[in-house]
């Protein structure tokens, strides 16, 4: 069997790290092509390109890496990844984590592979995609902790859930409450409803905190140009 790799991540170092596991996992003898890139317009090209039957594709996402507005570039990436059999890995950094439960409800097929993972751990992610039949999903071993956690402790409610992601991304473009609710036909009580709920979530009180803490689990990482 043929595979096939893409990378979508922005960081250069974390691509050649990934790309030297992935390698390793194989051995020399594997017939593995591996590509990576930082271009969402190269991403969705690969989502959308035609595979034999003989190939394996692994397509790599970097959520950190999306364009602006993320929620949007997800649903792209989700129409277009369902059109051919391949496996989708989307990349978390630790501070996504409260996103997991709405990326999820997202991406149900998609596997998830936490960023700063144990080389362990990230290894072993890439040991079981490998050996898994098509359609069963890997998760990272901290996100699995983190998962259970949550339901132990009865705190699931308050992970950040989908439709309180896309409210405060429409807001992130400067939009009110009023607009977003005349643009997608949606009682304006039950939008201050998700945001004071948003809110009560991140412990926040004004705008501005609310802000603030939304951009600190979306930041896309600054990354140190090379001299």
């Amino acid at each position: 069997m043929k595979y096939q790799c893409f990378l979508y991540d922005q960081n250069n170092f974390f691509s050649e790290g990934v790309k030297a596991v992935i390698l390793e996992q194989f051995g020399k003898s594997a017939d593995i092509s591996y590509i990576s890139s930082g271009n969402f317009t190269e991403l969705i090209d690969g989502l959308n390109q035609k595979k034999t039957k003989n190939n394996e594709r692994w397509i790599l996402c970097d959520l950190e890496s999306f364009p602006y507005d993320r929620f949007s570039a997800l649903s792209i990436v989700k129409e277009c990844y369902q059109k051919h059999d391949q496996k989708l890995v989307m990349l978390l950094s630790e501070n996504n984590i409260p996103l997991f439960f709405a990326l999820y409800s997202l991406l149900p097929e998609a596997n998830w592979l936490l960023k700063n993972e144990s080389l362990y751990h990230f290894v072993s992610f890439f040991r079981d995609l490998r050996e898994v039949a098509s359609g069963t999903r890997c998760f990272s071993h901290s996100l699995v902790n983190y998962t259970r956690m949550k339901w132990l402790s009865d705190n699931a409610e308050y992970s950040i859930s989908s439709n309180e992601w896309w409210l405060m991304e429409e807001i992130f473009k400067g939009k009110s409450l009023s607009q977003i609710s005349v643009e997608v036909d949606i009682d304006i009580r039950k939008l201050s409803y998700h945001k004071r709920r948003l809110m009560r979530k991140l412990n926040v009180r004004n705008n501005i905190d609310l802000f603030n803490a939304f951009r600190c689990i979306v930041a896309r990482p600054q990354l140190v140009e090379q001299v």
